[in-house]
């Protein structure tokens, strides 16, 4: 791989202008496109006004542009199957097929294939109706935890304390409507308490290499308390995760999970991102995602000392198999800065002062630049990024640097990270 590659980012938030940053940085990459992308993008890369949705326009511009590799960021247009439009077209492209992205777009698709492969995971119940939920919940107790099958933007997951939470989300799934088509369908879960774990693996179909772990925030308020959003805020890596508990996750869930695939005709390819429940010393699976997750990426591949294109492009040949790569051994830290009122309501088109210095990280998320002006566009503005050699080294400059960009508006938990210290 002597001639530096083309490289096309697909997506328009922080995990994007994460694998902009680093695809940027990266010796092996001569030009970086990204679509639709954002303010922060834009400024080190090249924005595309791409219709995500139509495939023959994406595939076009890839073809006239000469792309080696294209990664695509968010869920939505690997749900839709944008990947198989590429394989169609022989097309270098690092995600999965549709077929694989089940196991991000529908919840019960993923937890049968759990059940089927012995992989760990709570109990649950695919529920129609609300009378079938109400039946799940005579038999699971409480608390007790709705999950909309479908897509819903990170937002479709409501934890049921009591009788009257678990009256409301019914409310919300079968009645009000909140997360519309998803919620056609239901998985109603039983809550395992314990400490959650995220780890990241980049797949080839037979092969698999894990990139590090983080502990995302996604409840709005300080304590985990209010509404989940897309994501407050996240550190990598998690003390929780000890070598015993990478090779438990390894063999007990990704293994079996990539098998799966392959036994079902579809080989895995892309990444693999495990949301697990650690309960007794035991990694039980909460949720698959099949990209990397939002603002987990901003830590994660920030750390990530190697070329991130030799990575995805042999995993997209199924050539993972001999490469080796480096992680950092500091921790990052990302707080979000959000506007307040989201995940709800919230003002748009605020300027943002940034008063950074040079060399500190911030990706952008919701942004616009017009005339040389970055503006607010979005529920989640930016994420600011700090390291240190250890967390709470890295909180610390996270915070200060969160400090000193201002907006009308701006809103951010002050407890990111927090719950890290406490874990021997």
């Amino acid at each position: 791989m002597t001639d530096r590659k083309k490289v096309l980012v697909l997506g328009s938030g922080g995990r994007e202008h994460a694998f902009v940053y680093k695809f940027h940085n990266d010796p092996l990459v001569s030009e970086v496109f990204c679509s639709p992308g954002n303010g922060g993008t834009g400024l080190i890369a090249t924005n595309i006004p791409l219709d995500l949705n139509n495939h023959d326009e994406v595939i076009g511009f890839v073809k006239k542009n000469n792309i080696d590799l294209t990664v695509v960021g968010p869920e939505d247009p690997l749900a839709a199957g944008i990947v198989d439009s590429f394989h169609k077209h022989n097309l270098y492209v690092f995600g999965p097929d549709a077929f694989c992205a089940q196991l991000e777009s529908s919840k019960v698709f993923a937890r049968d294939i759990m059940a089927e492969y012995n992989i760990p995971h709570p109990k649950y119940f695919a529920c129609k109706s609300r009378e079938e939920a109400i039946k799940a919940r005579e038999v699971l107790g409480l608390p007790i935890v709705l999950k909309a099958d479908g897509l819903a933007a990170g937002k479709g997951v409501i934890i049921c304390n009591n009788e009257s939470e678990f009256n409301e989300g019914l409310d919300h799934m079968f009645e009000k409507n909140t997360f519309g088509e998803a919620s056609n369908l239901v998985s109603v879960e039983e809550c395992l308490i314990g400490e959650e774990l995220s780890v990241f693996a980049v797949c080839d179909g037979k092969d698999f290499k894990v990139l590090n772990t983080a502990q995302d925030h996604k409840r709005i308020f300080d304590g985990d308390l209010g509404p989940n959003t897309g994501g407050m805020g996240a550190y990598s890596p998690t003390p929780l995760s000890t070598d015993a508990m990478i090779k438990q996750t390894c063999e007990k869930i990704i293994q079996p999970t990539l098998q799966a695939m392959n036994d079902k005709g579809h080989p895995y390819t892309g990444f693999l991102y495990v949301g697990l429940m650690i309960v007794n010393n035991i990694p039980y699976v909460i949720e698959y995602n099949v990209r990397m997750g939002d603002p987990e990426t901003q830590v994660v591949l920030p750390l990530l000392e190697s070329s991130l294109f030799n990575l995805l492009y042999k995993a997209s040949k199924a050539s993972l198999v001999d490469i080796d790569f480096s992680i950092s051994k500091k921790t990052a830290v990302t707080v979000v800065l959000a506007s307040e009122g989201y995940p709800t309501k919230y003002e748009k088109n605020m300027e943002i002062k940034m008063n950074t210095k040079g060399d500190e990280l911030v990706f952008h998320a919701g942004t616009k630049i017009n005339d040389d002006v970055l503006y607010a566009t979005g529920g989640r503005v930016l994420n600011v990024v700090g390291f240190g050699d250890d967390l709470k080294d890295a909180i610390s400059n996270a915070y200060d640097i969160a400090s000193r960009i201002e907006f009308d508006n701006k809103y951010l938990r002050t407890d990111i990270g927090e719950k890290g210290l406490g874990y021997k």
